[in-house]
């Protein structure tokens, strides 16, 4: 990110209220958490692009003193519908740390994760079904291991 383009958008935020940064935060967050969930077929268009857009208004969200939301919380509501609940909205403690989901992301798991479906093979006329497993990628277990 470009060091206009950070000032701009430092300047953009400063105009927005707690409730619309938490609100585009769990926007970009969430459709991220969507994309993370169809991870075992790979990484789509627009990827990296979705990630630093998560990166930055979590950092806004946590400059304004909220306890960022793991990716594990967001899969599990862009992907798969369930509710963030009282994660939206919670204040760090005093003394808490910070912790960057999207930056452990970027750090451990982007460009990393294997596609578990093999896309060219599903698209042959002779194409036989596929199944596998995976593991979606956890920020949570990152912070637990620290």
């Amino acid at each position: 990110m470009g060091k206009i383009f950070r000032s701009v958008f430092h300047l953009f935020t400063k105009i927005l209220s707690d409730a619309t940064i938490q609100k585009r935060y769990v926007r970009v967050g969430g459709a991220f958490g969507g994309a993370v969930s169809y991870s075992y077929m790979g990484e789509c268009v627009g990827f990296k692009r979705m990630l630093n857009r998560w990166a930055r208004w979590e950092a806004e969200y946590i400059r304004r003193g909220y306890r960022a939301i793991s990716l594990d919380d967001f899969i599990d509501y862009g992907g798969y519908g369930k509710e963030l609940g009282e994660l939206a909205g919670a204040r760090r403690s005093k003394g808490e740390e910070p912790v960057l989901h999207a930056e452990i992301y970027r750090r451990e798991f982007l460009g990393k994760i294997e596609p578990t479906i093999d896309l060219a093979n599903l698209m042959q006329p002779d194409a036989k079904p596929q199944s596998g497993t995976y593991v979606l990628p956890s920020t949570k277990d990152v912070v637990r291991n620290r």
